[in-house]
């Protein structure tokens, strides 16, 4: 049994009990034990007399004698009063008689008085017996059907109307019955005439092709109520005219009071049928090519049936006082059980329905517990008839005795059938959950997933199983092989499917991971296009499990149909949703630990680019005659984008260098590394001068660089007697201090574009020519102290660069004032870390 039956087979059970009860006790009741005797002719009250009116041809009335126009005098030897009230307790008197009964009744014809025979009979209720067998088809069909897909709205649906068919069975009271029992099956015709019209319109809004107004709270409550006050108006009318020997009267006050209750009431029936059946027609041609082919034997069943019984009512309104009409009318109802066997056609035969295997089920466990009944009951009989010397306390000990291992081969039969069609569902949840509990996949993303793939596989044994990442809120359907409309193959290419933000928040606050992905539990695929909808009907997926990270979503599982009722049931449901809670805690888990991994190979590889990028950086200068150098370069990360650099050319000449690449981190300092490559070779040239030195990186930067990067650069190149020259492009310029006071330090700012700026242009970088005094310095520094920035916003700035200099110049120690300048900027800034070089040549006296 599906696991979803746990919860619903007490409903399926009683609601099949009661309706099978009362329609098999009705027709029971009806025909056998509280049936109707008959005399086969009708009578009508003419001027106060009681005249035969119509006979059946060939009935017990016409083989005893009676004639049309015959006057009924007595019957048995009673007289009965010429009013309908009159012949009410005679037709009541002749009902009450048993089947073969003969009555003598006295006739006046021609003035003559006459005693014919009649022997009754009990006919048969024809058009309750095609009803019986339409609900008893219909309820079978439908109970495979809810079986087999019973968390499928439309299969349930289906089961309730089919339930309601056969509740309509019982409403024919054809019986003489009691009073009890005649005031129930007033109340069964009124819930069987309340639920059956907009359960009939309520199913096709829902199938074949799932309708808006299935969703119209409103609509569905003008439906249900209006057949609901109808019904209720049944009951009552039905409820006063009822007698005390069980009948409905419907002479006196309330004649025409039912008379207008049948002219509202008739019409609003037929056009629930007829509504009902344009939904049909509707949903059939909306539906896909396979559907619409599987239905169409149903449709025209369907719409024959409804225009037969229009006809009937219309032809009933005409000739409803004739007997032989009455007695034949039953042939209207004969091609009712032909709509649900068009239904199991179509399910059997197109596959709507997966009810093969659970009909196989079924059947094998009534087969087996047939056979075993039989072999018991024929042991039995055999060991009665070839031991009857045993004595009858021995007898009764033999049958309990072997019952015992005859009950327990039936029960191991049982359970291997079971076995066979269902994996039991506690091994089916310890499989699905082996996924996320084995330790060593708690730290692989692709493990986890591989396990799950292969716990699903087997706890379900899915035909369609694909797990798929959520990139950017939408996964990427595989390819599939469908059917369009004229039942051609069509190949569907990879396509996003994407996920609603509202799916997406539900799936965080409640935990709704597991969607449905049907026609009837997921139109928000419909409205991203019918493609994607055909899409997803060629992958024939039922479920897509959502697996969230955290709140991140992560991927999705697609799962089609399952081993057994290739359908998942509630239980099955709520084991996914358990399964992708605990893949998602697991996956976190995962993640975070590539996270802490990658974090940690980062921090080493970034260890690495700063001892790297500390041996492109100058930091130890060889001593150099006449002069004083400090210098220090400090990155904002493990790496950054300044430039640092000092070399001896072969003239003999010194040449230092300062820049700042735009951006930090591993970035700024491989274009850095580049930059210093390129330097170490220019230097190298003695005929290149600062002006081609700083084209010709110009032109070679603009290559490497983005679009948006560049260098700011300034070079000062000097020799033994003081002399320097200095370029500057887009870089802060050089300090110049010669005193304590304020005019000892000046700014030299040459002017010139920094370099790999796009688009190209010239340069015009200016070199400045001068001659470094005894005791003077020249400070080559980056924005970074200059720009370092406190609490309030306040700039460091290059005022207070030069005021802290100075004080700093009289020491007469550049090395001594470069730790000072830095201890003192690292004291100021607090929000606007960035890279820090800082350059000092000092001359000596």
């Amino acid at each position: 049994m599906n696991p979803y039956l746990k919860r619903i087979r007490w409903r399926l059970i009683w609601i099949s009990f009661v309706c099978l009860t009362t329609a098999l006790g009705s027709f029971a009741l009806n025909h056998w034990v509280y049936g109707r005797s008959d005399d086969q002719c009708s009578w009508q009250v003419e001027k106060g007399k009681i005249v035969i009116r119509e006979i059946l041809p060939d009935g017990v009335a016409e083989e005893g004698g009676l004639l049309e126009g015959d006057e009924l005098v007595k019957i048995q030897g009673r007289a009965f009063e010429g009013s309908l009230d009159g012949t009410a307790k005679a037709q009541r008197f002749i009902n009450s008689k048993p089947e073969g009964a003969i009555l003598i009744y006295t006739v006046k014809r021609q003035g003559r008085q006459i005693l014919v025979p009649i022997r009754l009979v009990k006919p048969l209720d024809f058009i309750q017996l095609a009803l019986l067998a339409n609900g008893l088809i219909a309820w079978l069909i439908s109970l495979l059907v809810v079986l087999s897909a019973p968390e499928r709205k439309s299969s349930r649906h289906f089961f309730y109307l089919a339930a309601a068919a056969l509740l309509v069975s019982s409403t024919f009271q054809s019986g003489n019955l009691p009073l009890a029992l005649s005031l129930a099956l007033i109340l069964l015709v009124g819930v069987a005439s309340a639920m059956l019209p907009p359960l009939w319109i309520h199913f096709f809004l829902r199938f074949p092709h799932p309708s808006d107004l299935r969703k119209n709270r409103r609509f569905l409550q003008i439906i249900y109520g209006t057949f609901a006050l109808l019904a209720l108006a049944l009951v009552i009318l039905q409820v006063s005219a009822l007698t005390t020997d069980g009948t409905v009267a419907t002479d006196g006050v309330l004649g025409p009071v039912i008379k207008v209750y049948r002219i509202v009431a008739v019409p609003l029936y037929i056009a629930a049928a007829l509504t009902g059946l344009g939904f049909f027609i509707r949903g059939t041609f909306k539906a896909s090519e396979r559907l619409r082919k599987a239905l169409w034997p149903s449709l025209i069943v369907a719409a024959a049936l409804c225009l037969d019984l229009l006809a009937m009512v219309v032809l009933q309104g005409r000739y409803g006082r004739s007997l032989l009409f009455t007695r034949q009318i039953f042939v209207f109802m004969l091609p009712a059980p032909l709509l649900p066997l068009s239904f199991a056609y179509a399910i059997f035969r197109h596959g709507l329905f997966d009810v093969q295997k659970v009909l196989i089920r079924w059947a094998s466990y009534m087969a087996i517990l047939g056979l075993t009944v039989v072999a018991y009951l024929g042991g039995l009989a055999w060991a009665f008839s070839h031991l009857s010397a045993i004595p009858s306390g021995w007898t009764g000990a033999l049958i309990g005795i072997l019952a015992l291992p005859l009950g327990w081969i039936l029960r191991r039969l049982l359970k291997g059938i079971r076995r066979r069609f269902r994996r039991d569902f506690s091994s089916t949840r310890e499989i699905a959950l082996s996924a996320v509990r084995e330790p060593r996949k708690r730290f692989s993303e692709e493990s986890l997933l591989r396990s799950l793939r292969r716990a699903l596989g087997e706890a379900f044994q899915p035909h369609l199983l694909e797990i798929l990442p959520i990139e950017d809120r939408q996964v990427l359907l595989p390819a599939a092989e469908g059917s369009d409309r004229e039942d051609h193959r069509v190949h569907f290419p990879p396509q996003p499917l994407k996920i609603p933000p509202s799916l997406l928040r539900l799936a965080r606050e409640n935990r709704e991971l597991v969607l449905g992905l049907g026609g009837e539990e997921a139109d928000w695929i419909r409205e991203q296009g019918g493609t994607l909808r055909a899409h997803v009907d060629a992958l024939e997926a039922q479920l897509m499990l959502l697996i969230l990270a955290g709140d991140v979503p992560h991927s999705v599982v697609l799962l089609g149909g399952k081993y057994a009722e290739l359908n998942y049931g509630r239980e099955d449901r709520e084991l996914l949703r358990e399964v992708a809670l605990a893949s998602g805690q697991v996956l976190e888990t995962a993640l975070m630990h590539q996270r802490l991994v990658a974090q940690e190979r980062l921090s080493q590889e970034l260890e690495t680019a700063r001892r790297i990028q500390e041996g492109l950086v100058t930091s130890q200068v060889p001593p150099i005659p006449g002069f004083h150098v400090a210098l220090r370069l400090e990155p904002a990360q493990e790496t950054g984008g300044d430039l640092l650099f000092v070399k001896r050319r072969p003239s003999g000449k010194w040449i230092a260098a300062v820049g700042d690449v735009c951006g930090k981190g591993l970035a700024a300092a491989l274009y850095m590394a580049q930059a210093t490559a390129l330097l170490e070779q220019a230097a190298q040239r003695e005929d290149q001068g600062l002006e081609e030195i700083l084209c010709s990186l110009d032109q070679t930067l603009r290559q490497l660089l983005g679009h948006r990067g560049f260098l700011t650069l300034i070079l000062l190149e000097w020799d033994e007697a003081g002399n320097y020259r200095l370029a500057r492009a887009g870089h802060p310029g050089a300090l110049v201090l010669e005193g304590l006071h304020e005019n000892g330090s000046s700014e030299v700012v040459p002017h010139g574009r920094g370099l790999g700026l796009r688009p190209a242009g010239p340069g015009d970088w200016q070199v400045i020519e001068g001659v470094l005094p005894p005791k003077g310095w020249m400070v080559l520094y980056s924005d970074g102290l200059s720009e370092a920035m406190n609490r309030e916003g306040e700039l460091y700035g290059l005022d207070r660069l030069c005021a802290q200099l100075r004080r700093l110049w009289g020491t007469g120690s550049p090395r001594a004032a470069c730790e000072a300048v830095f201890h003192d900027v690292a004291a100021f800034d607090t929000q606007n870390r960035d890279d820090r070089t800082l350059f000092i040549l000092g001359r000596e006296a």
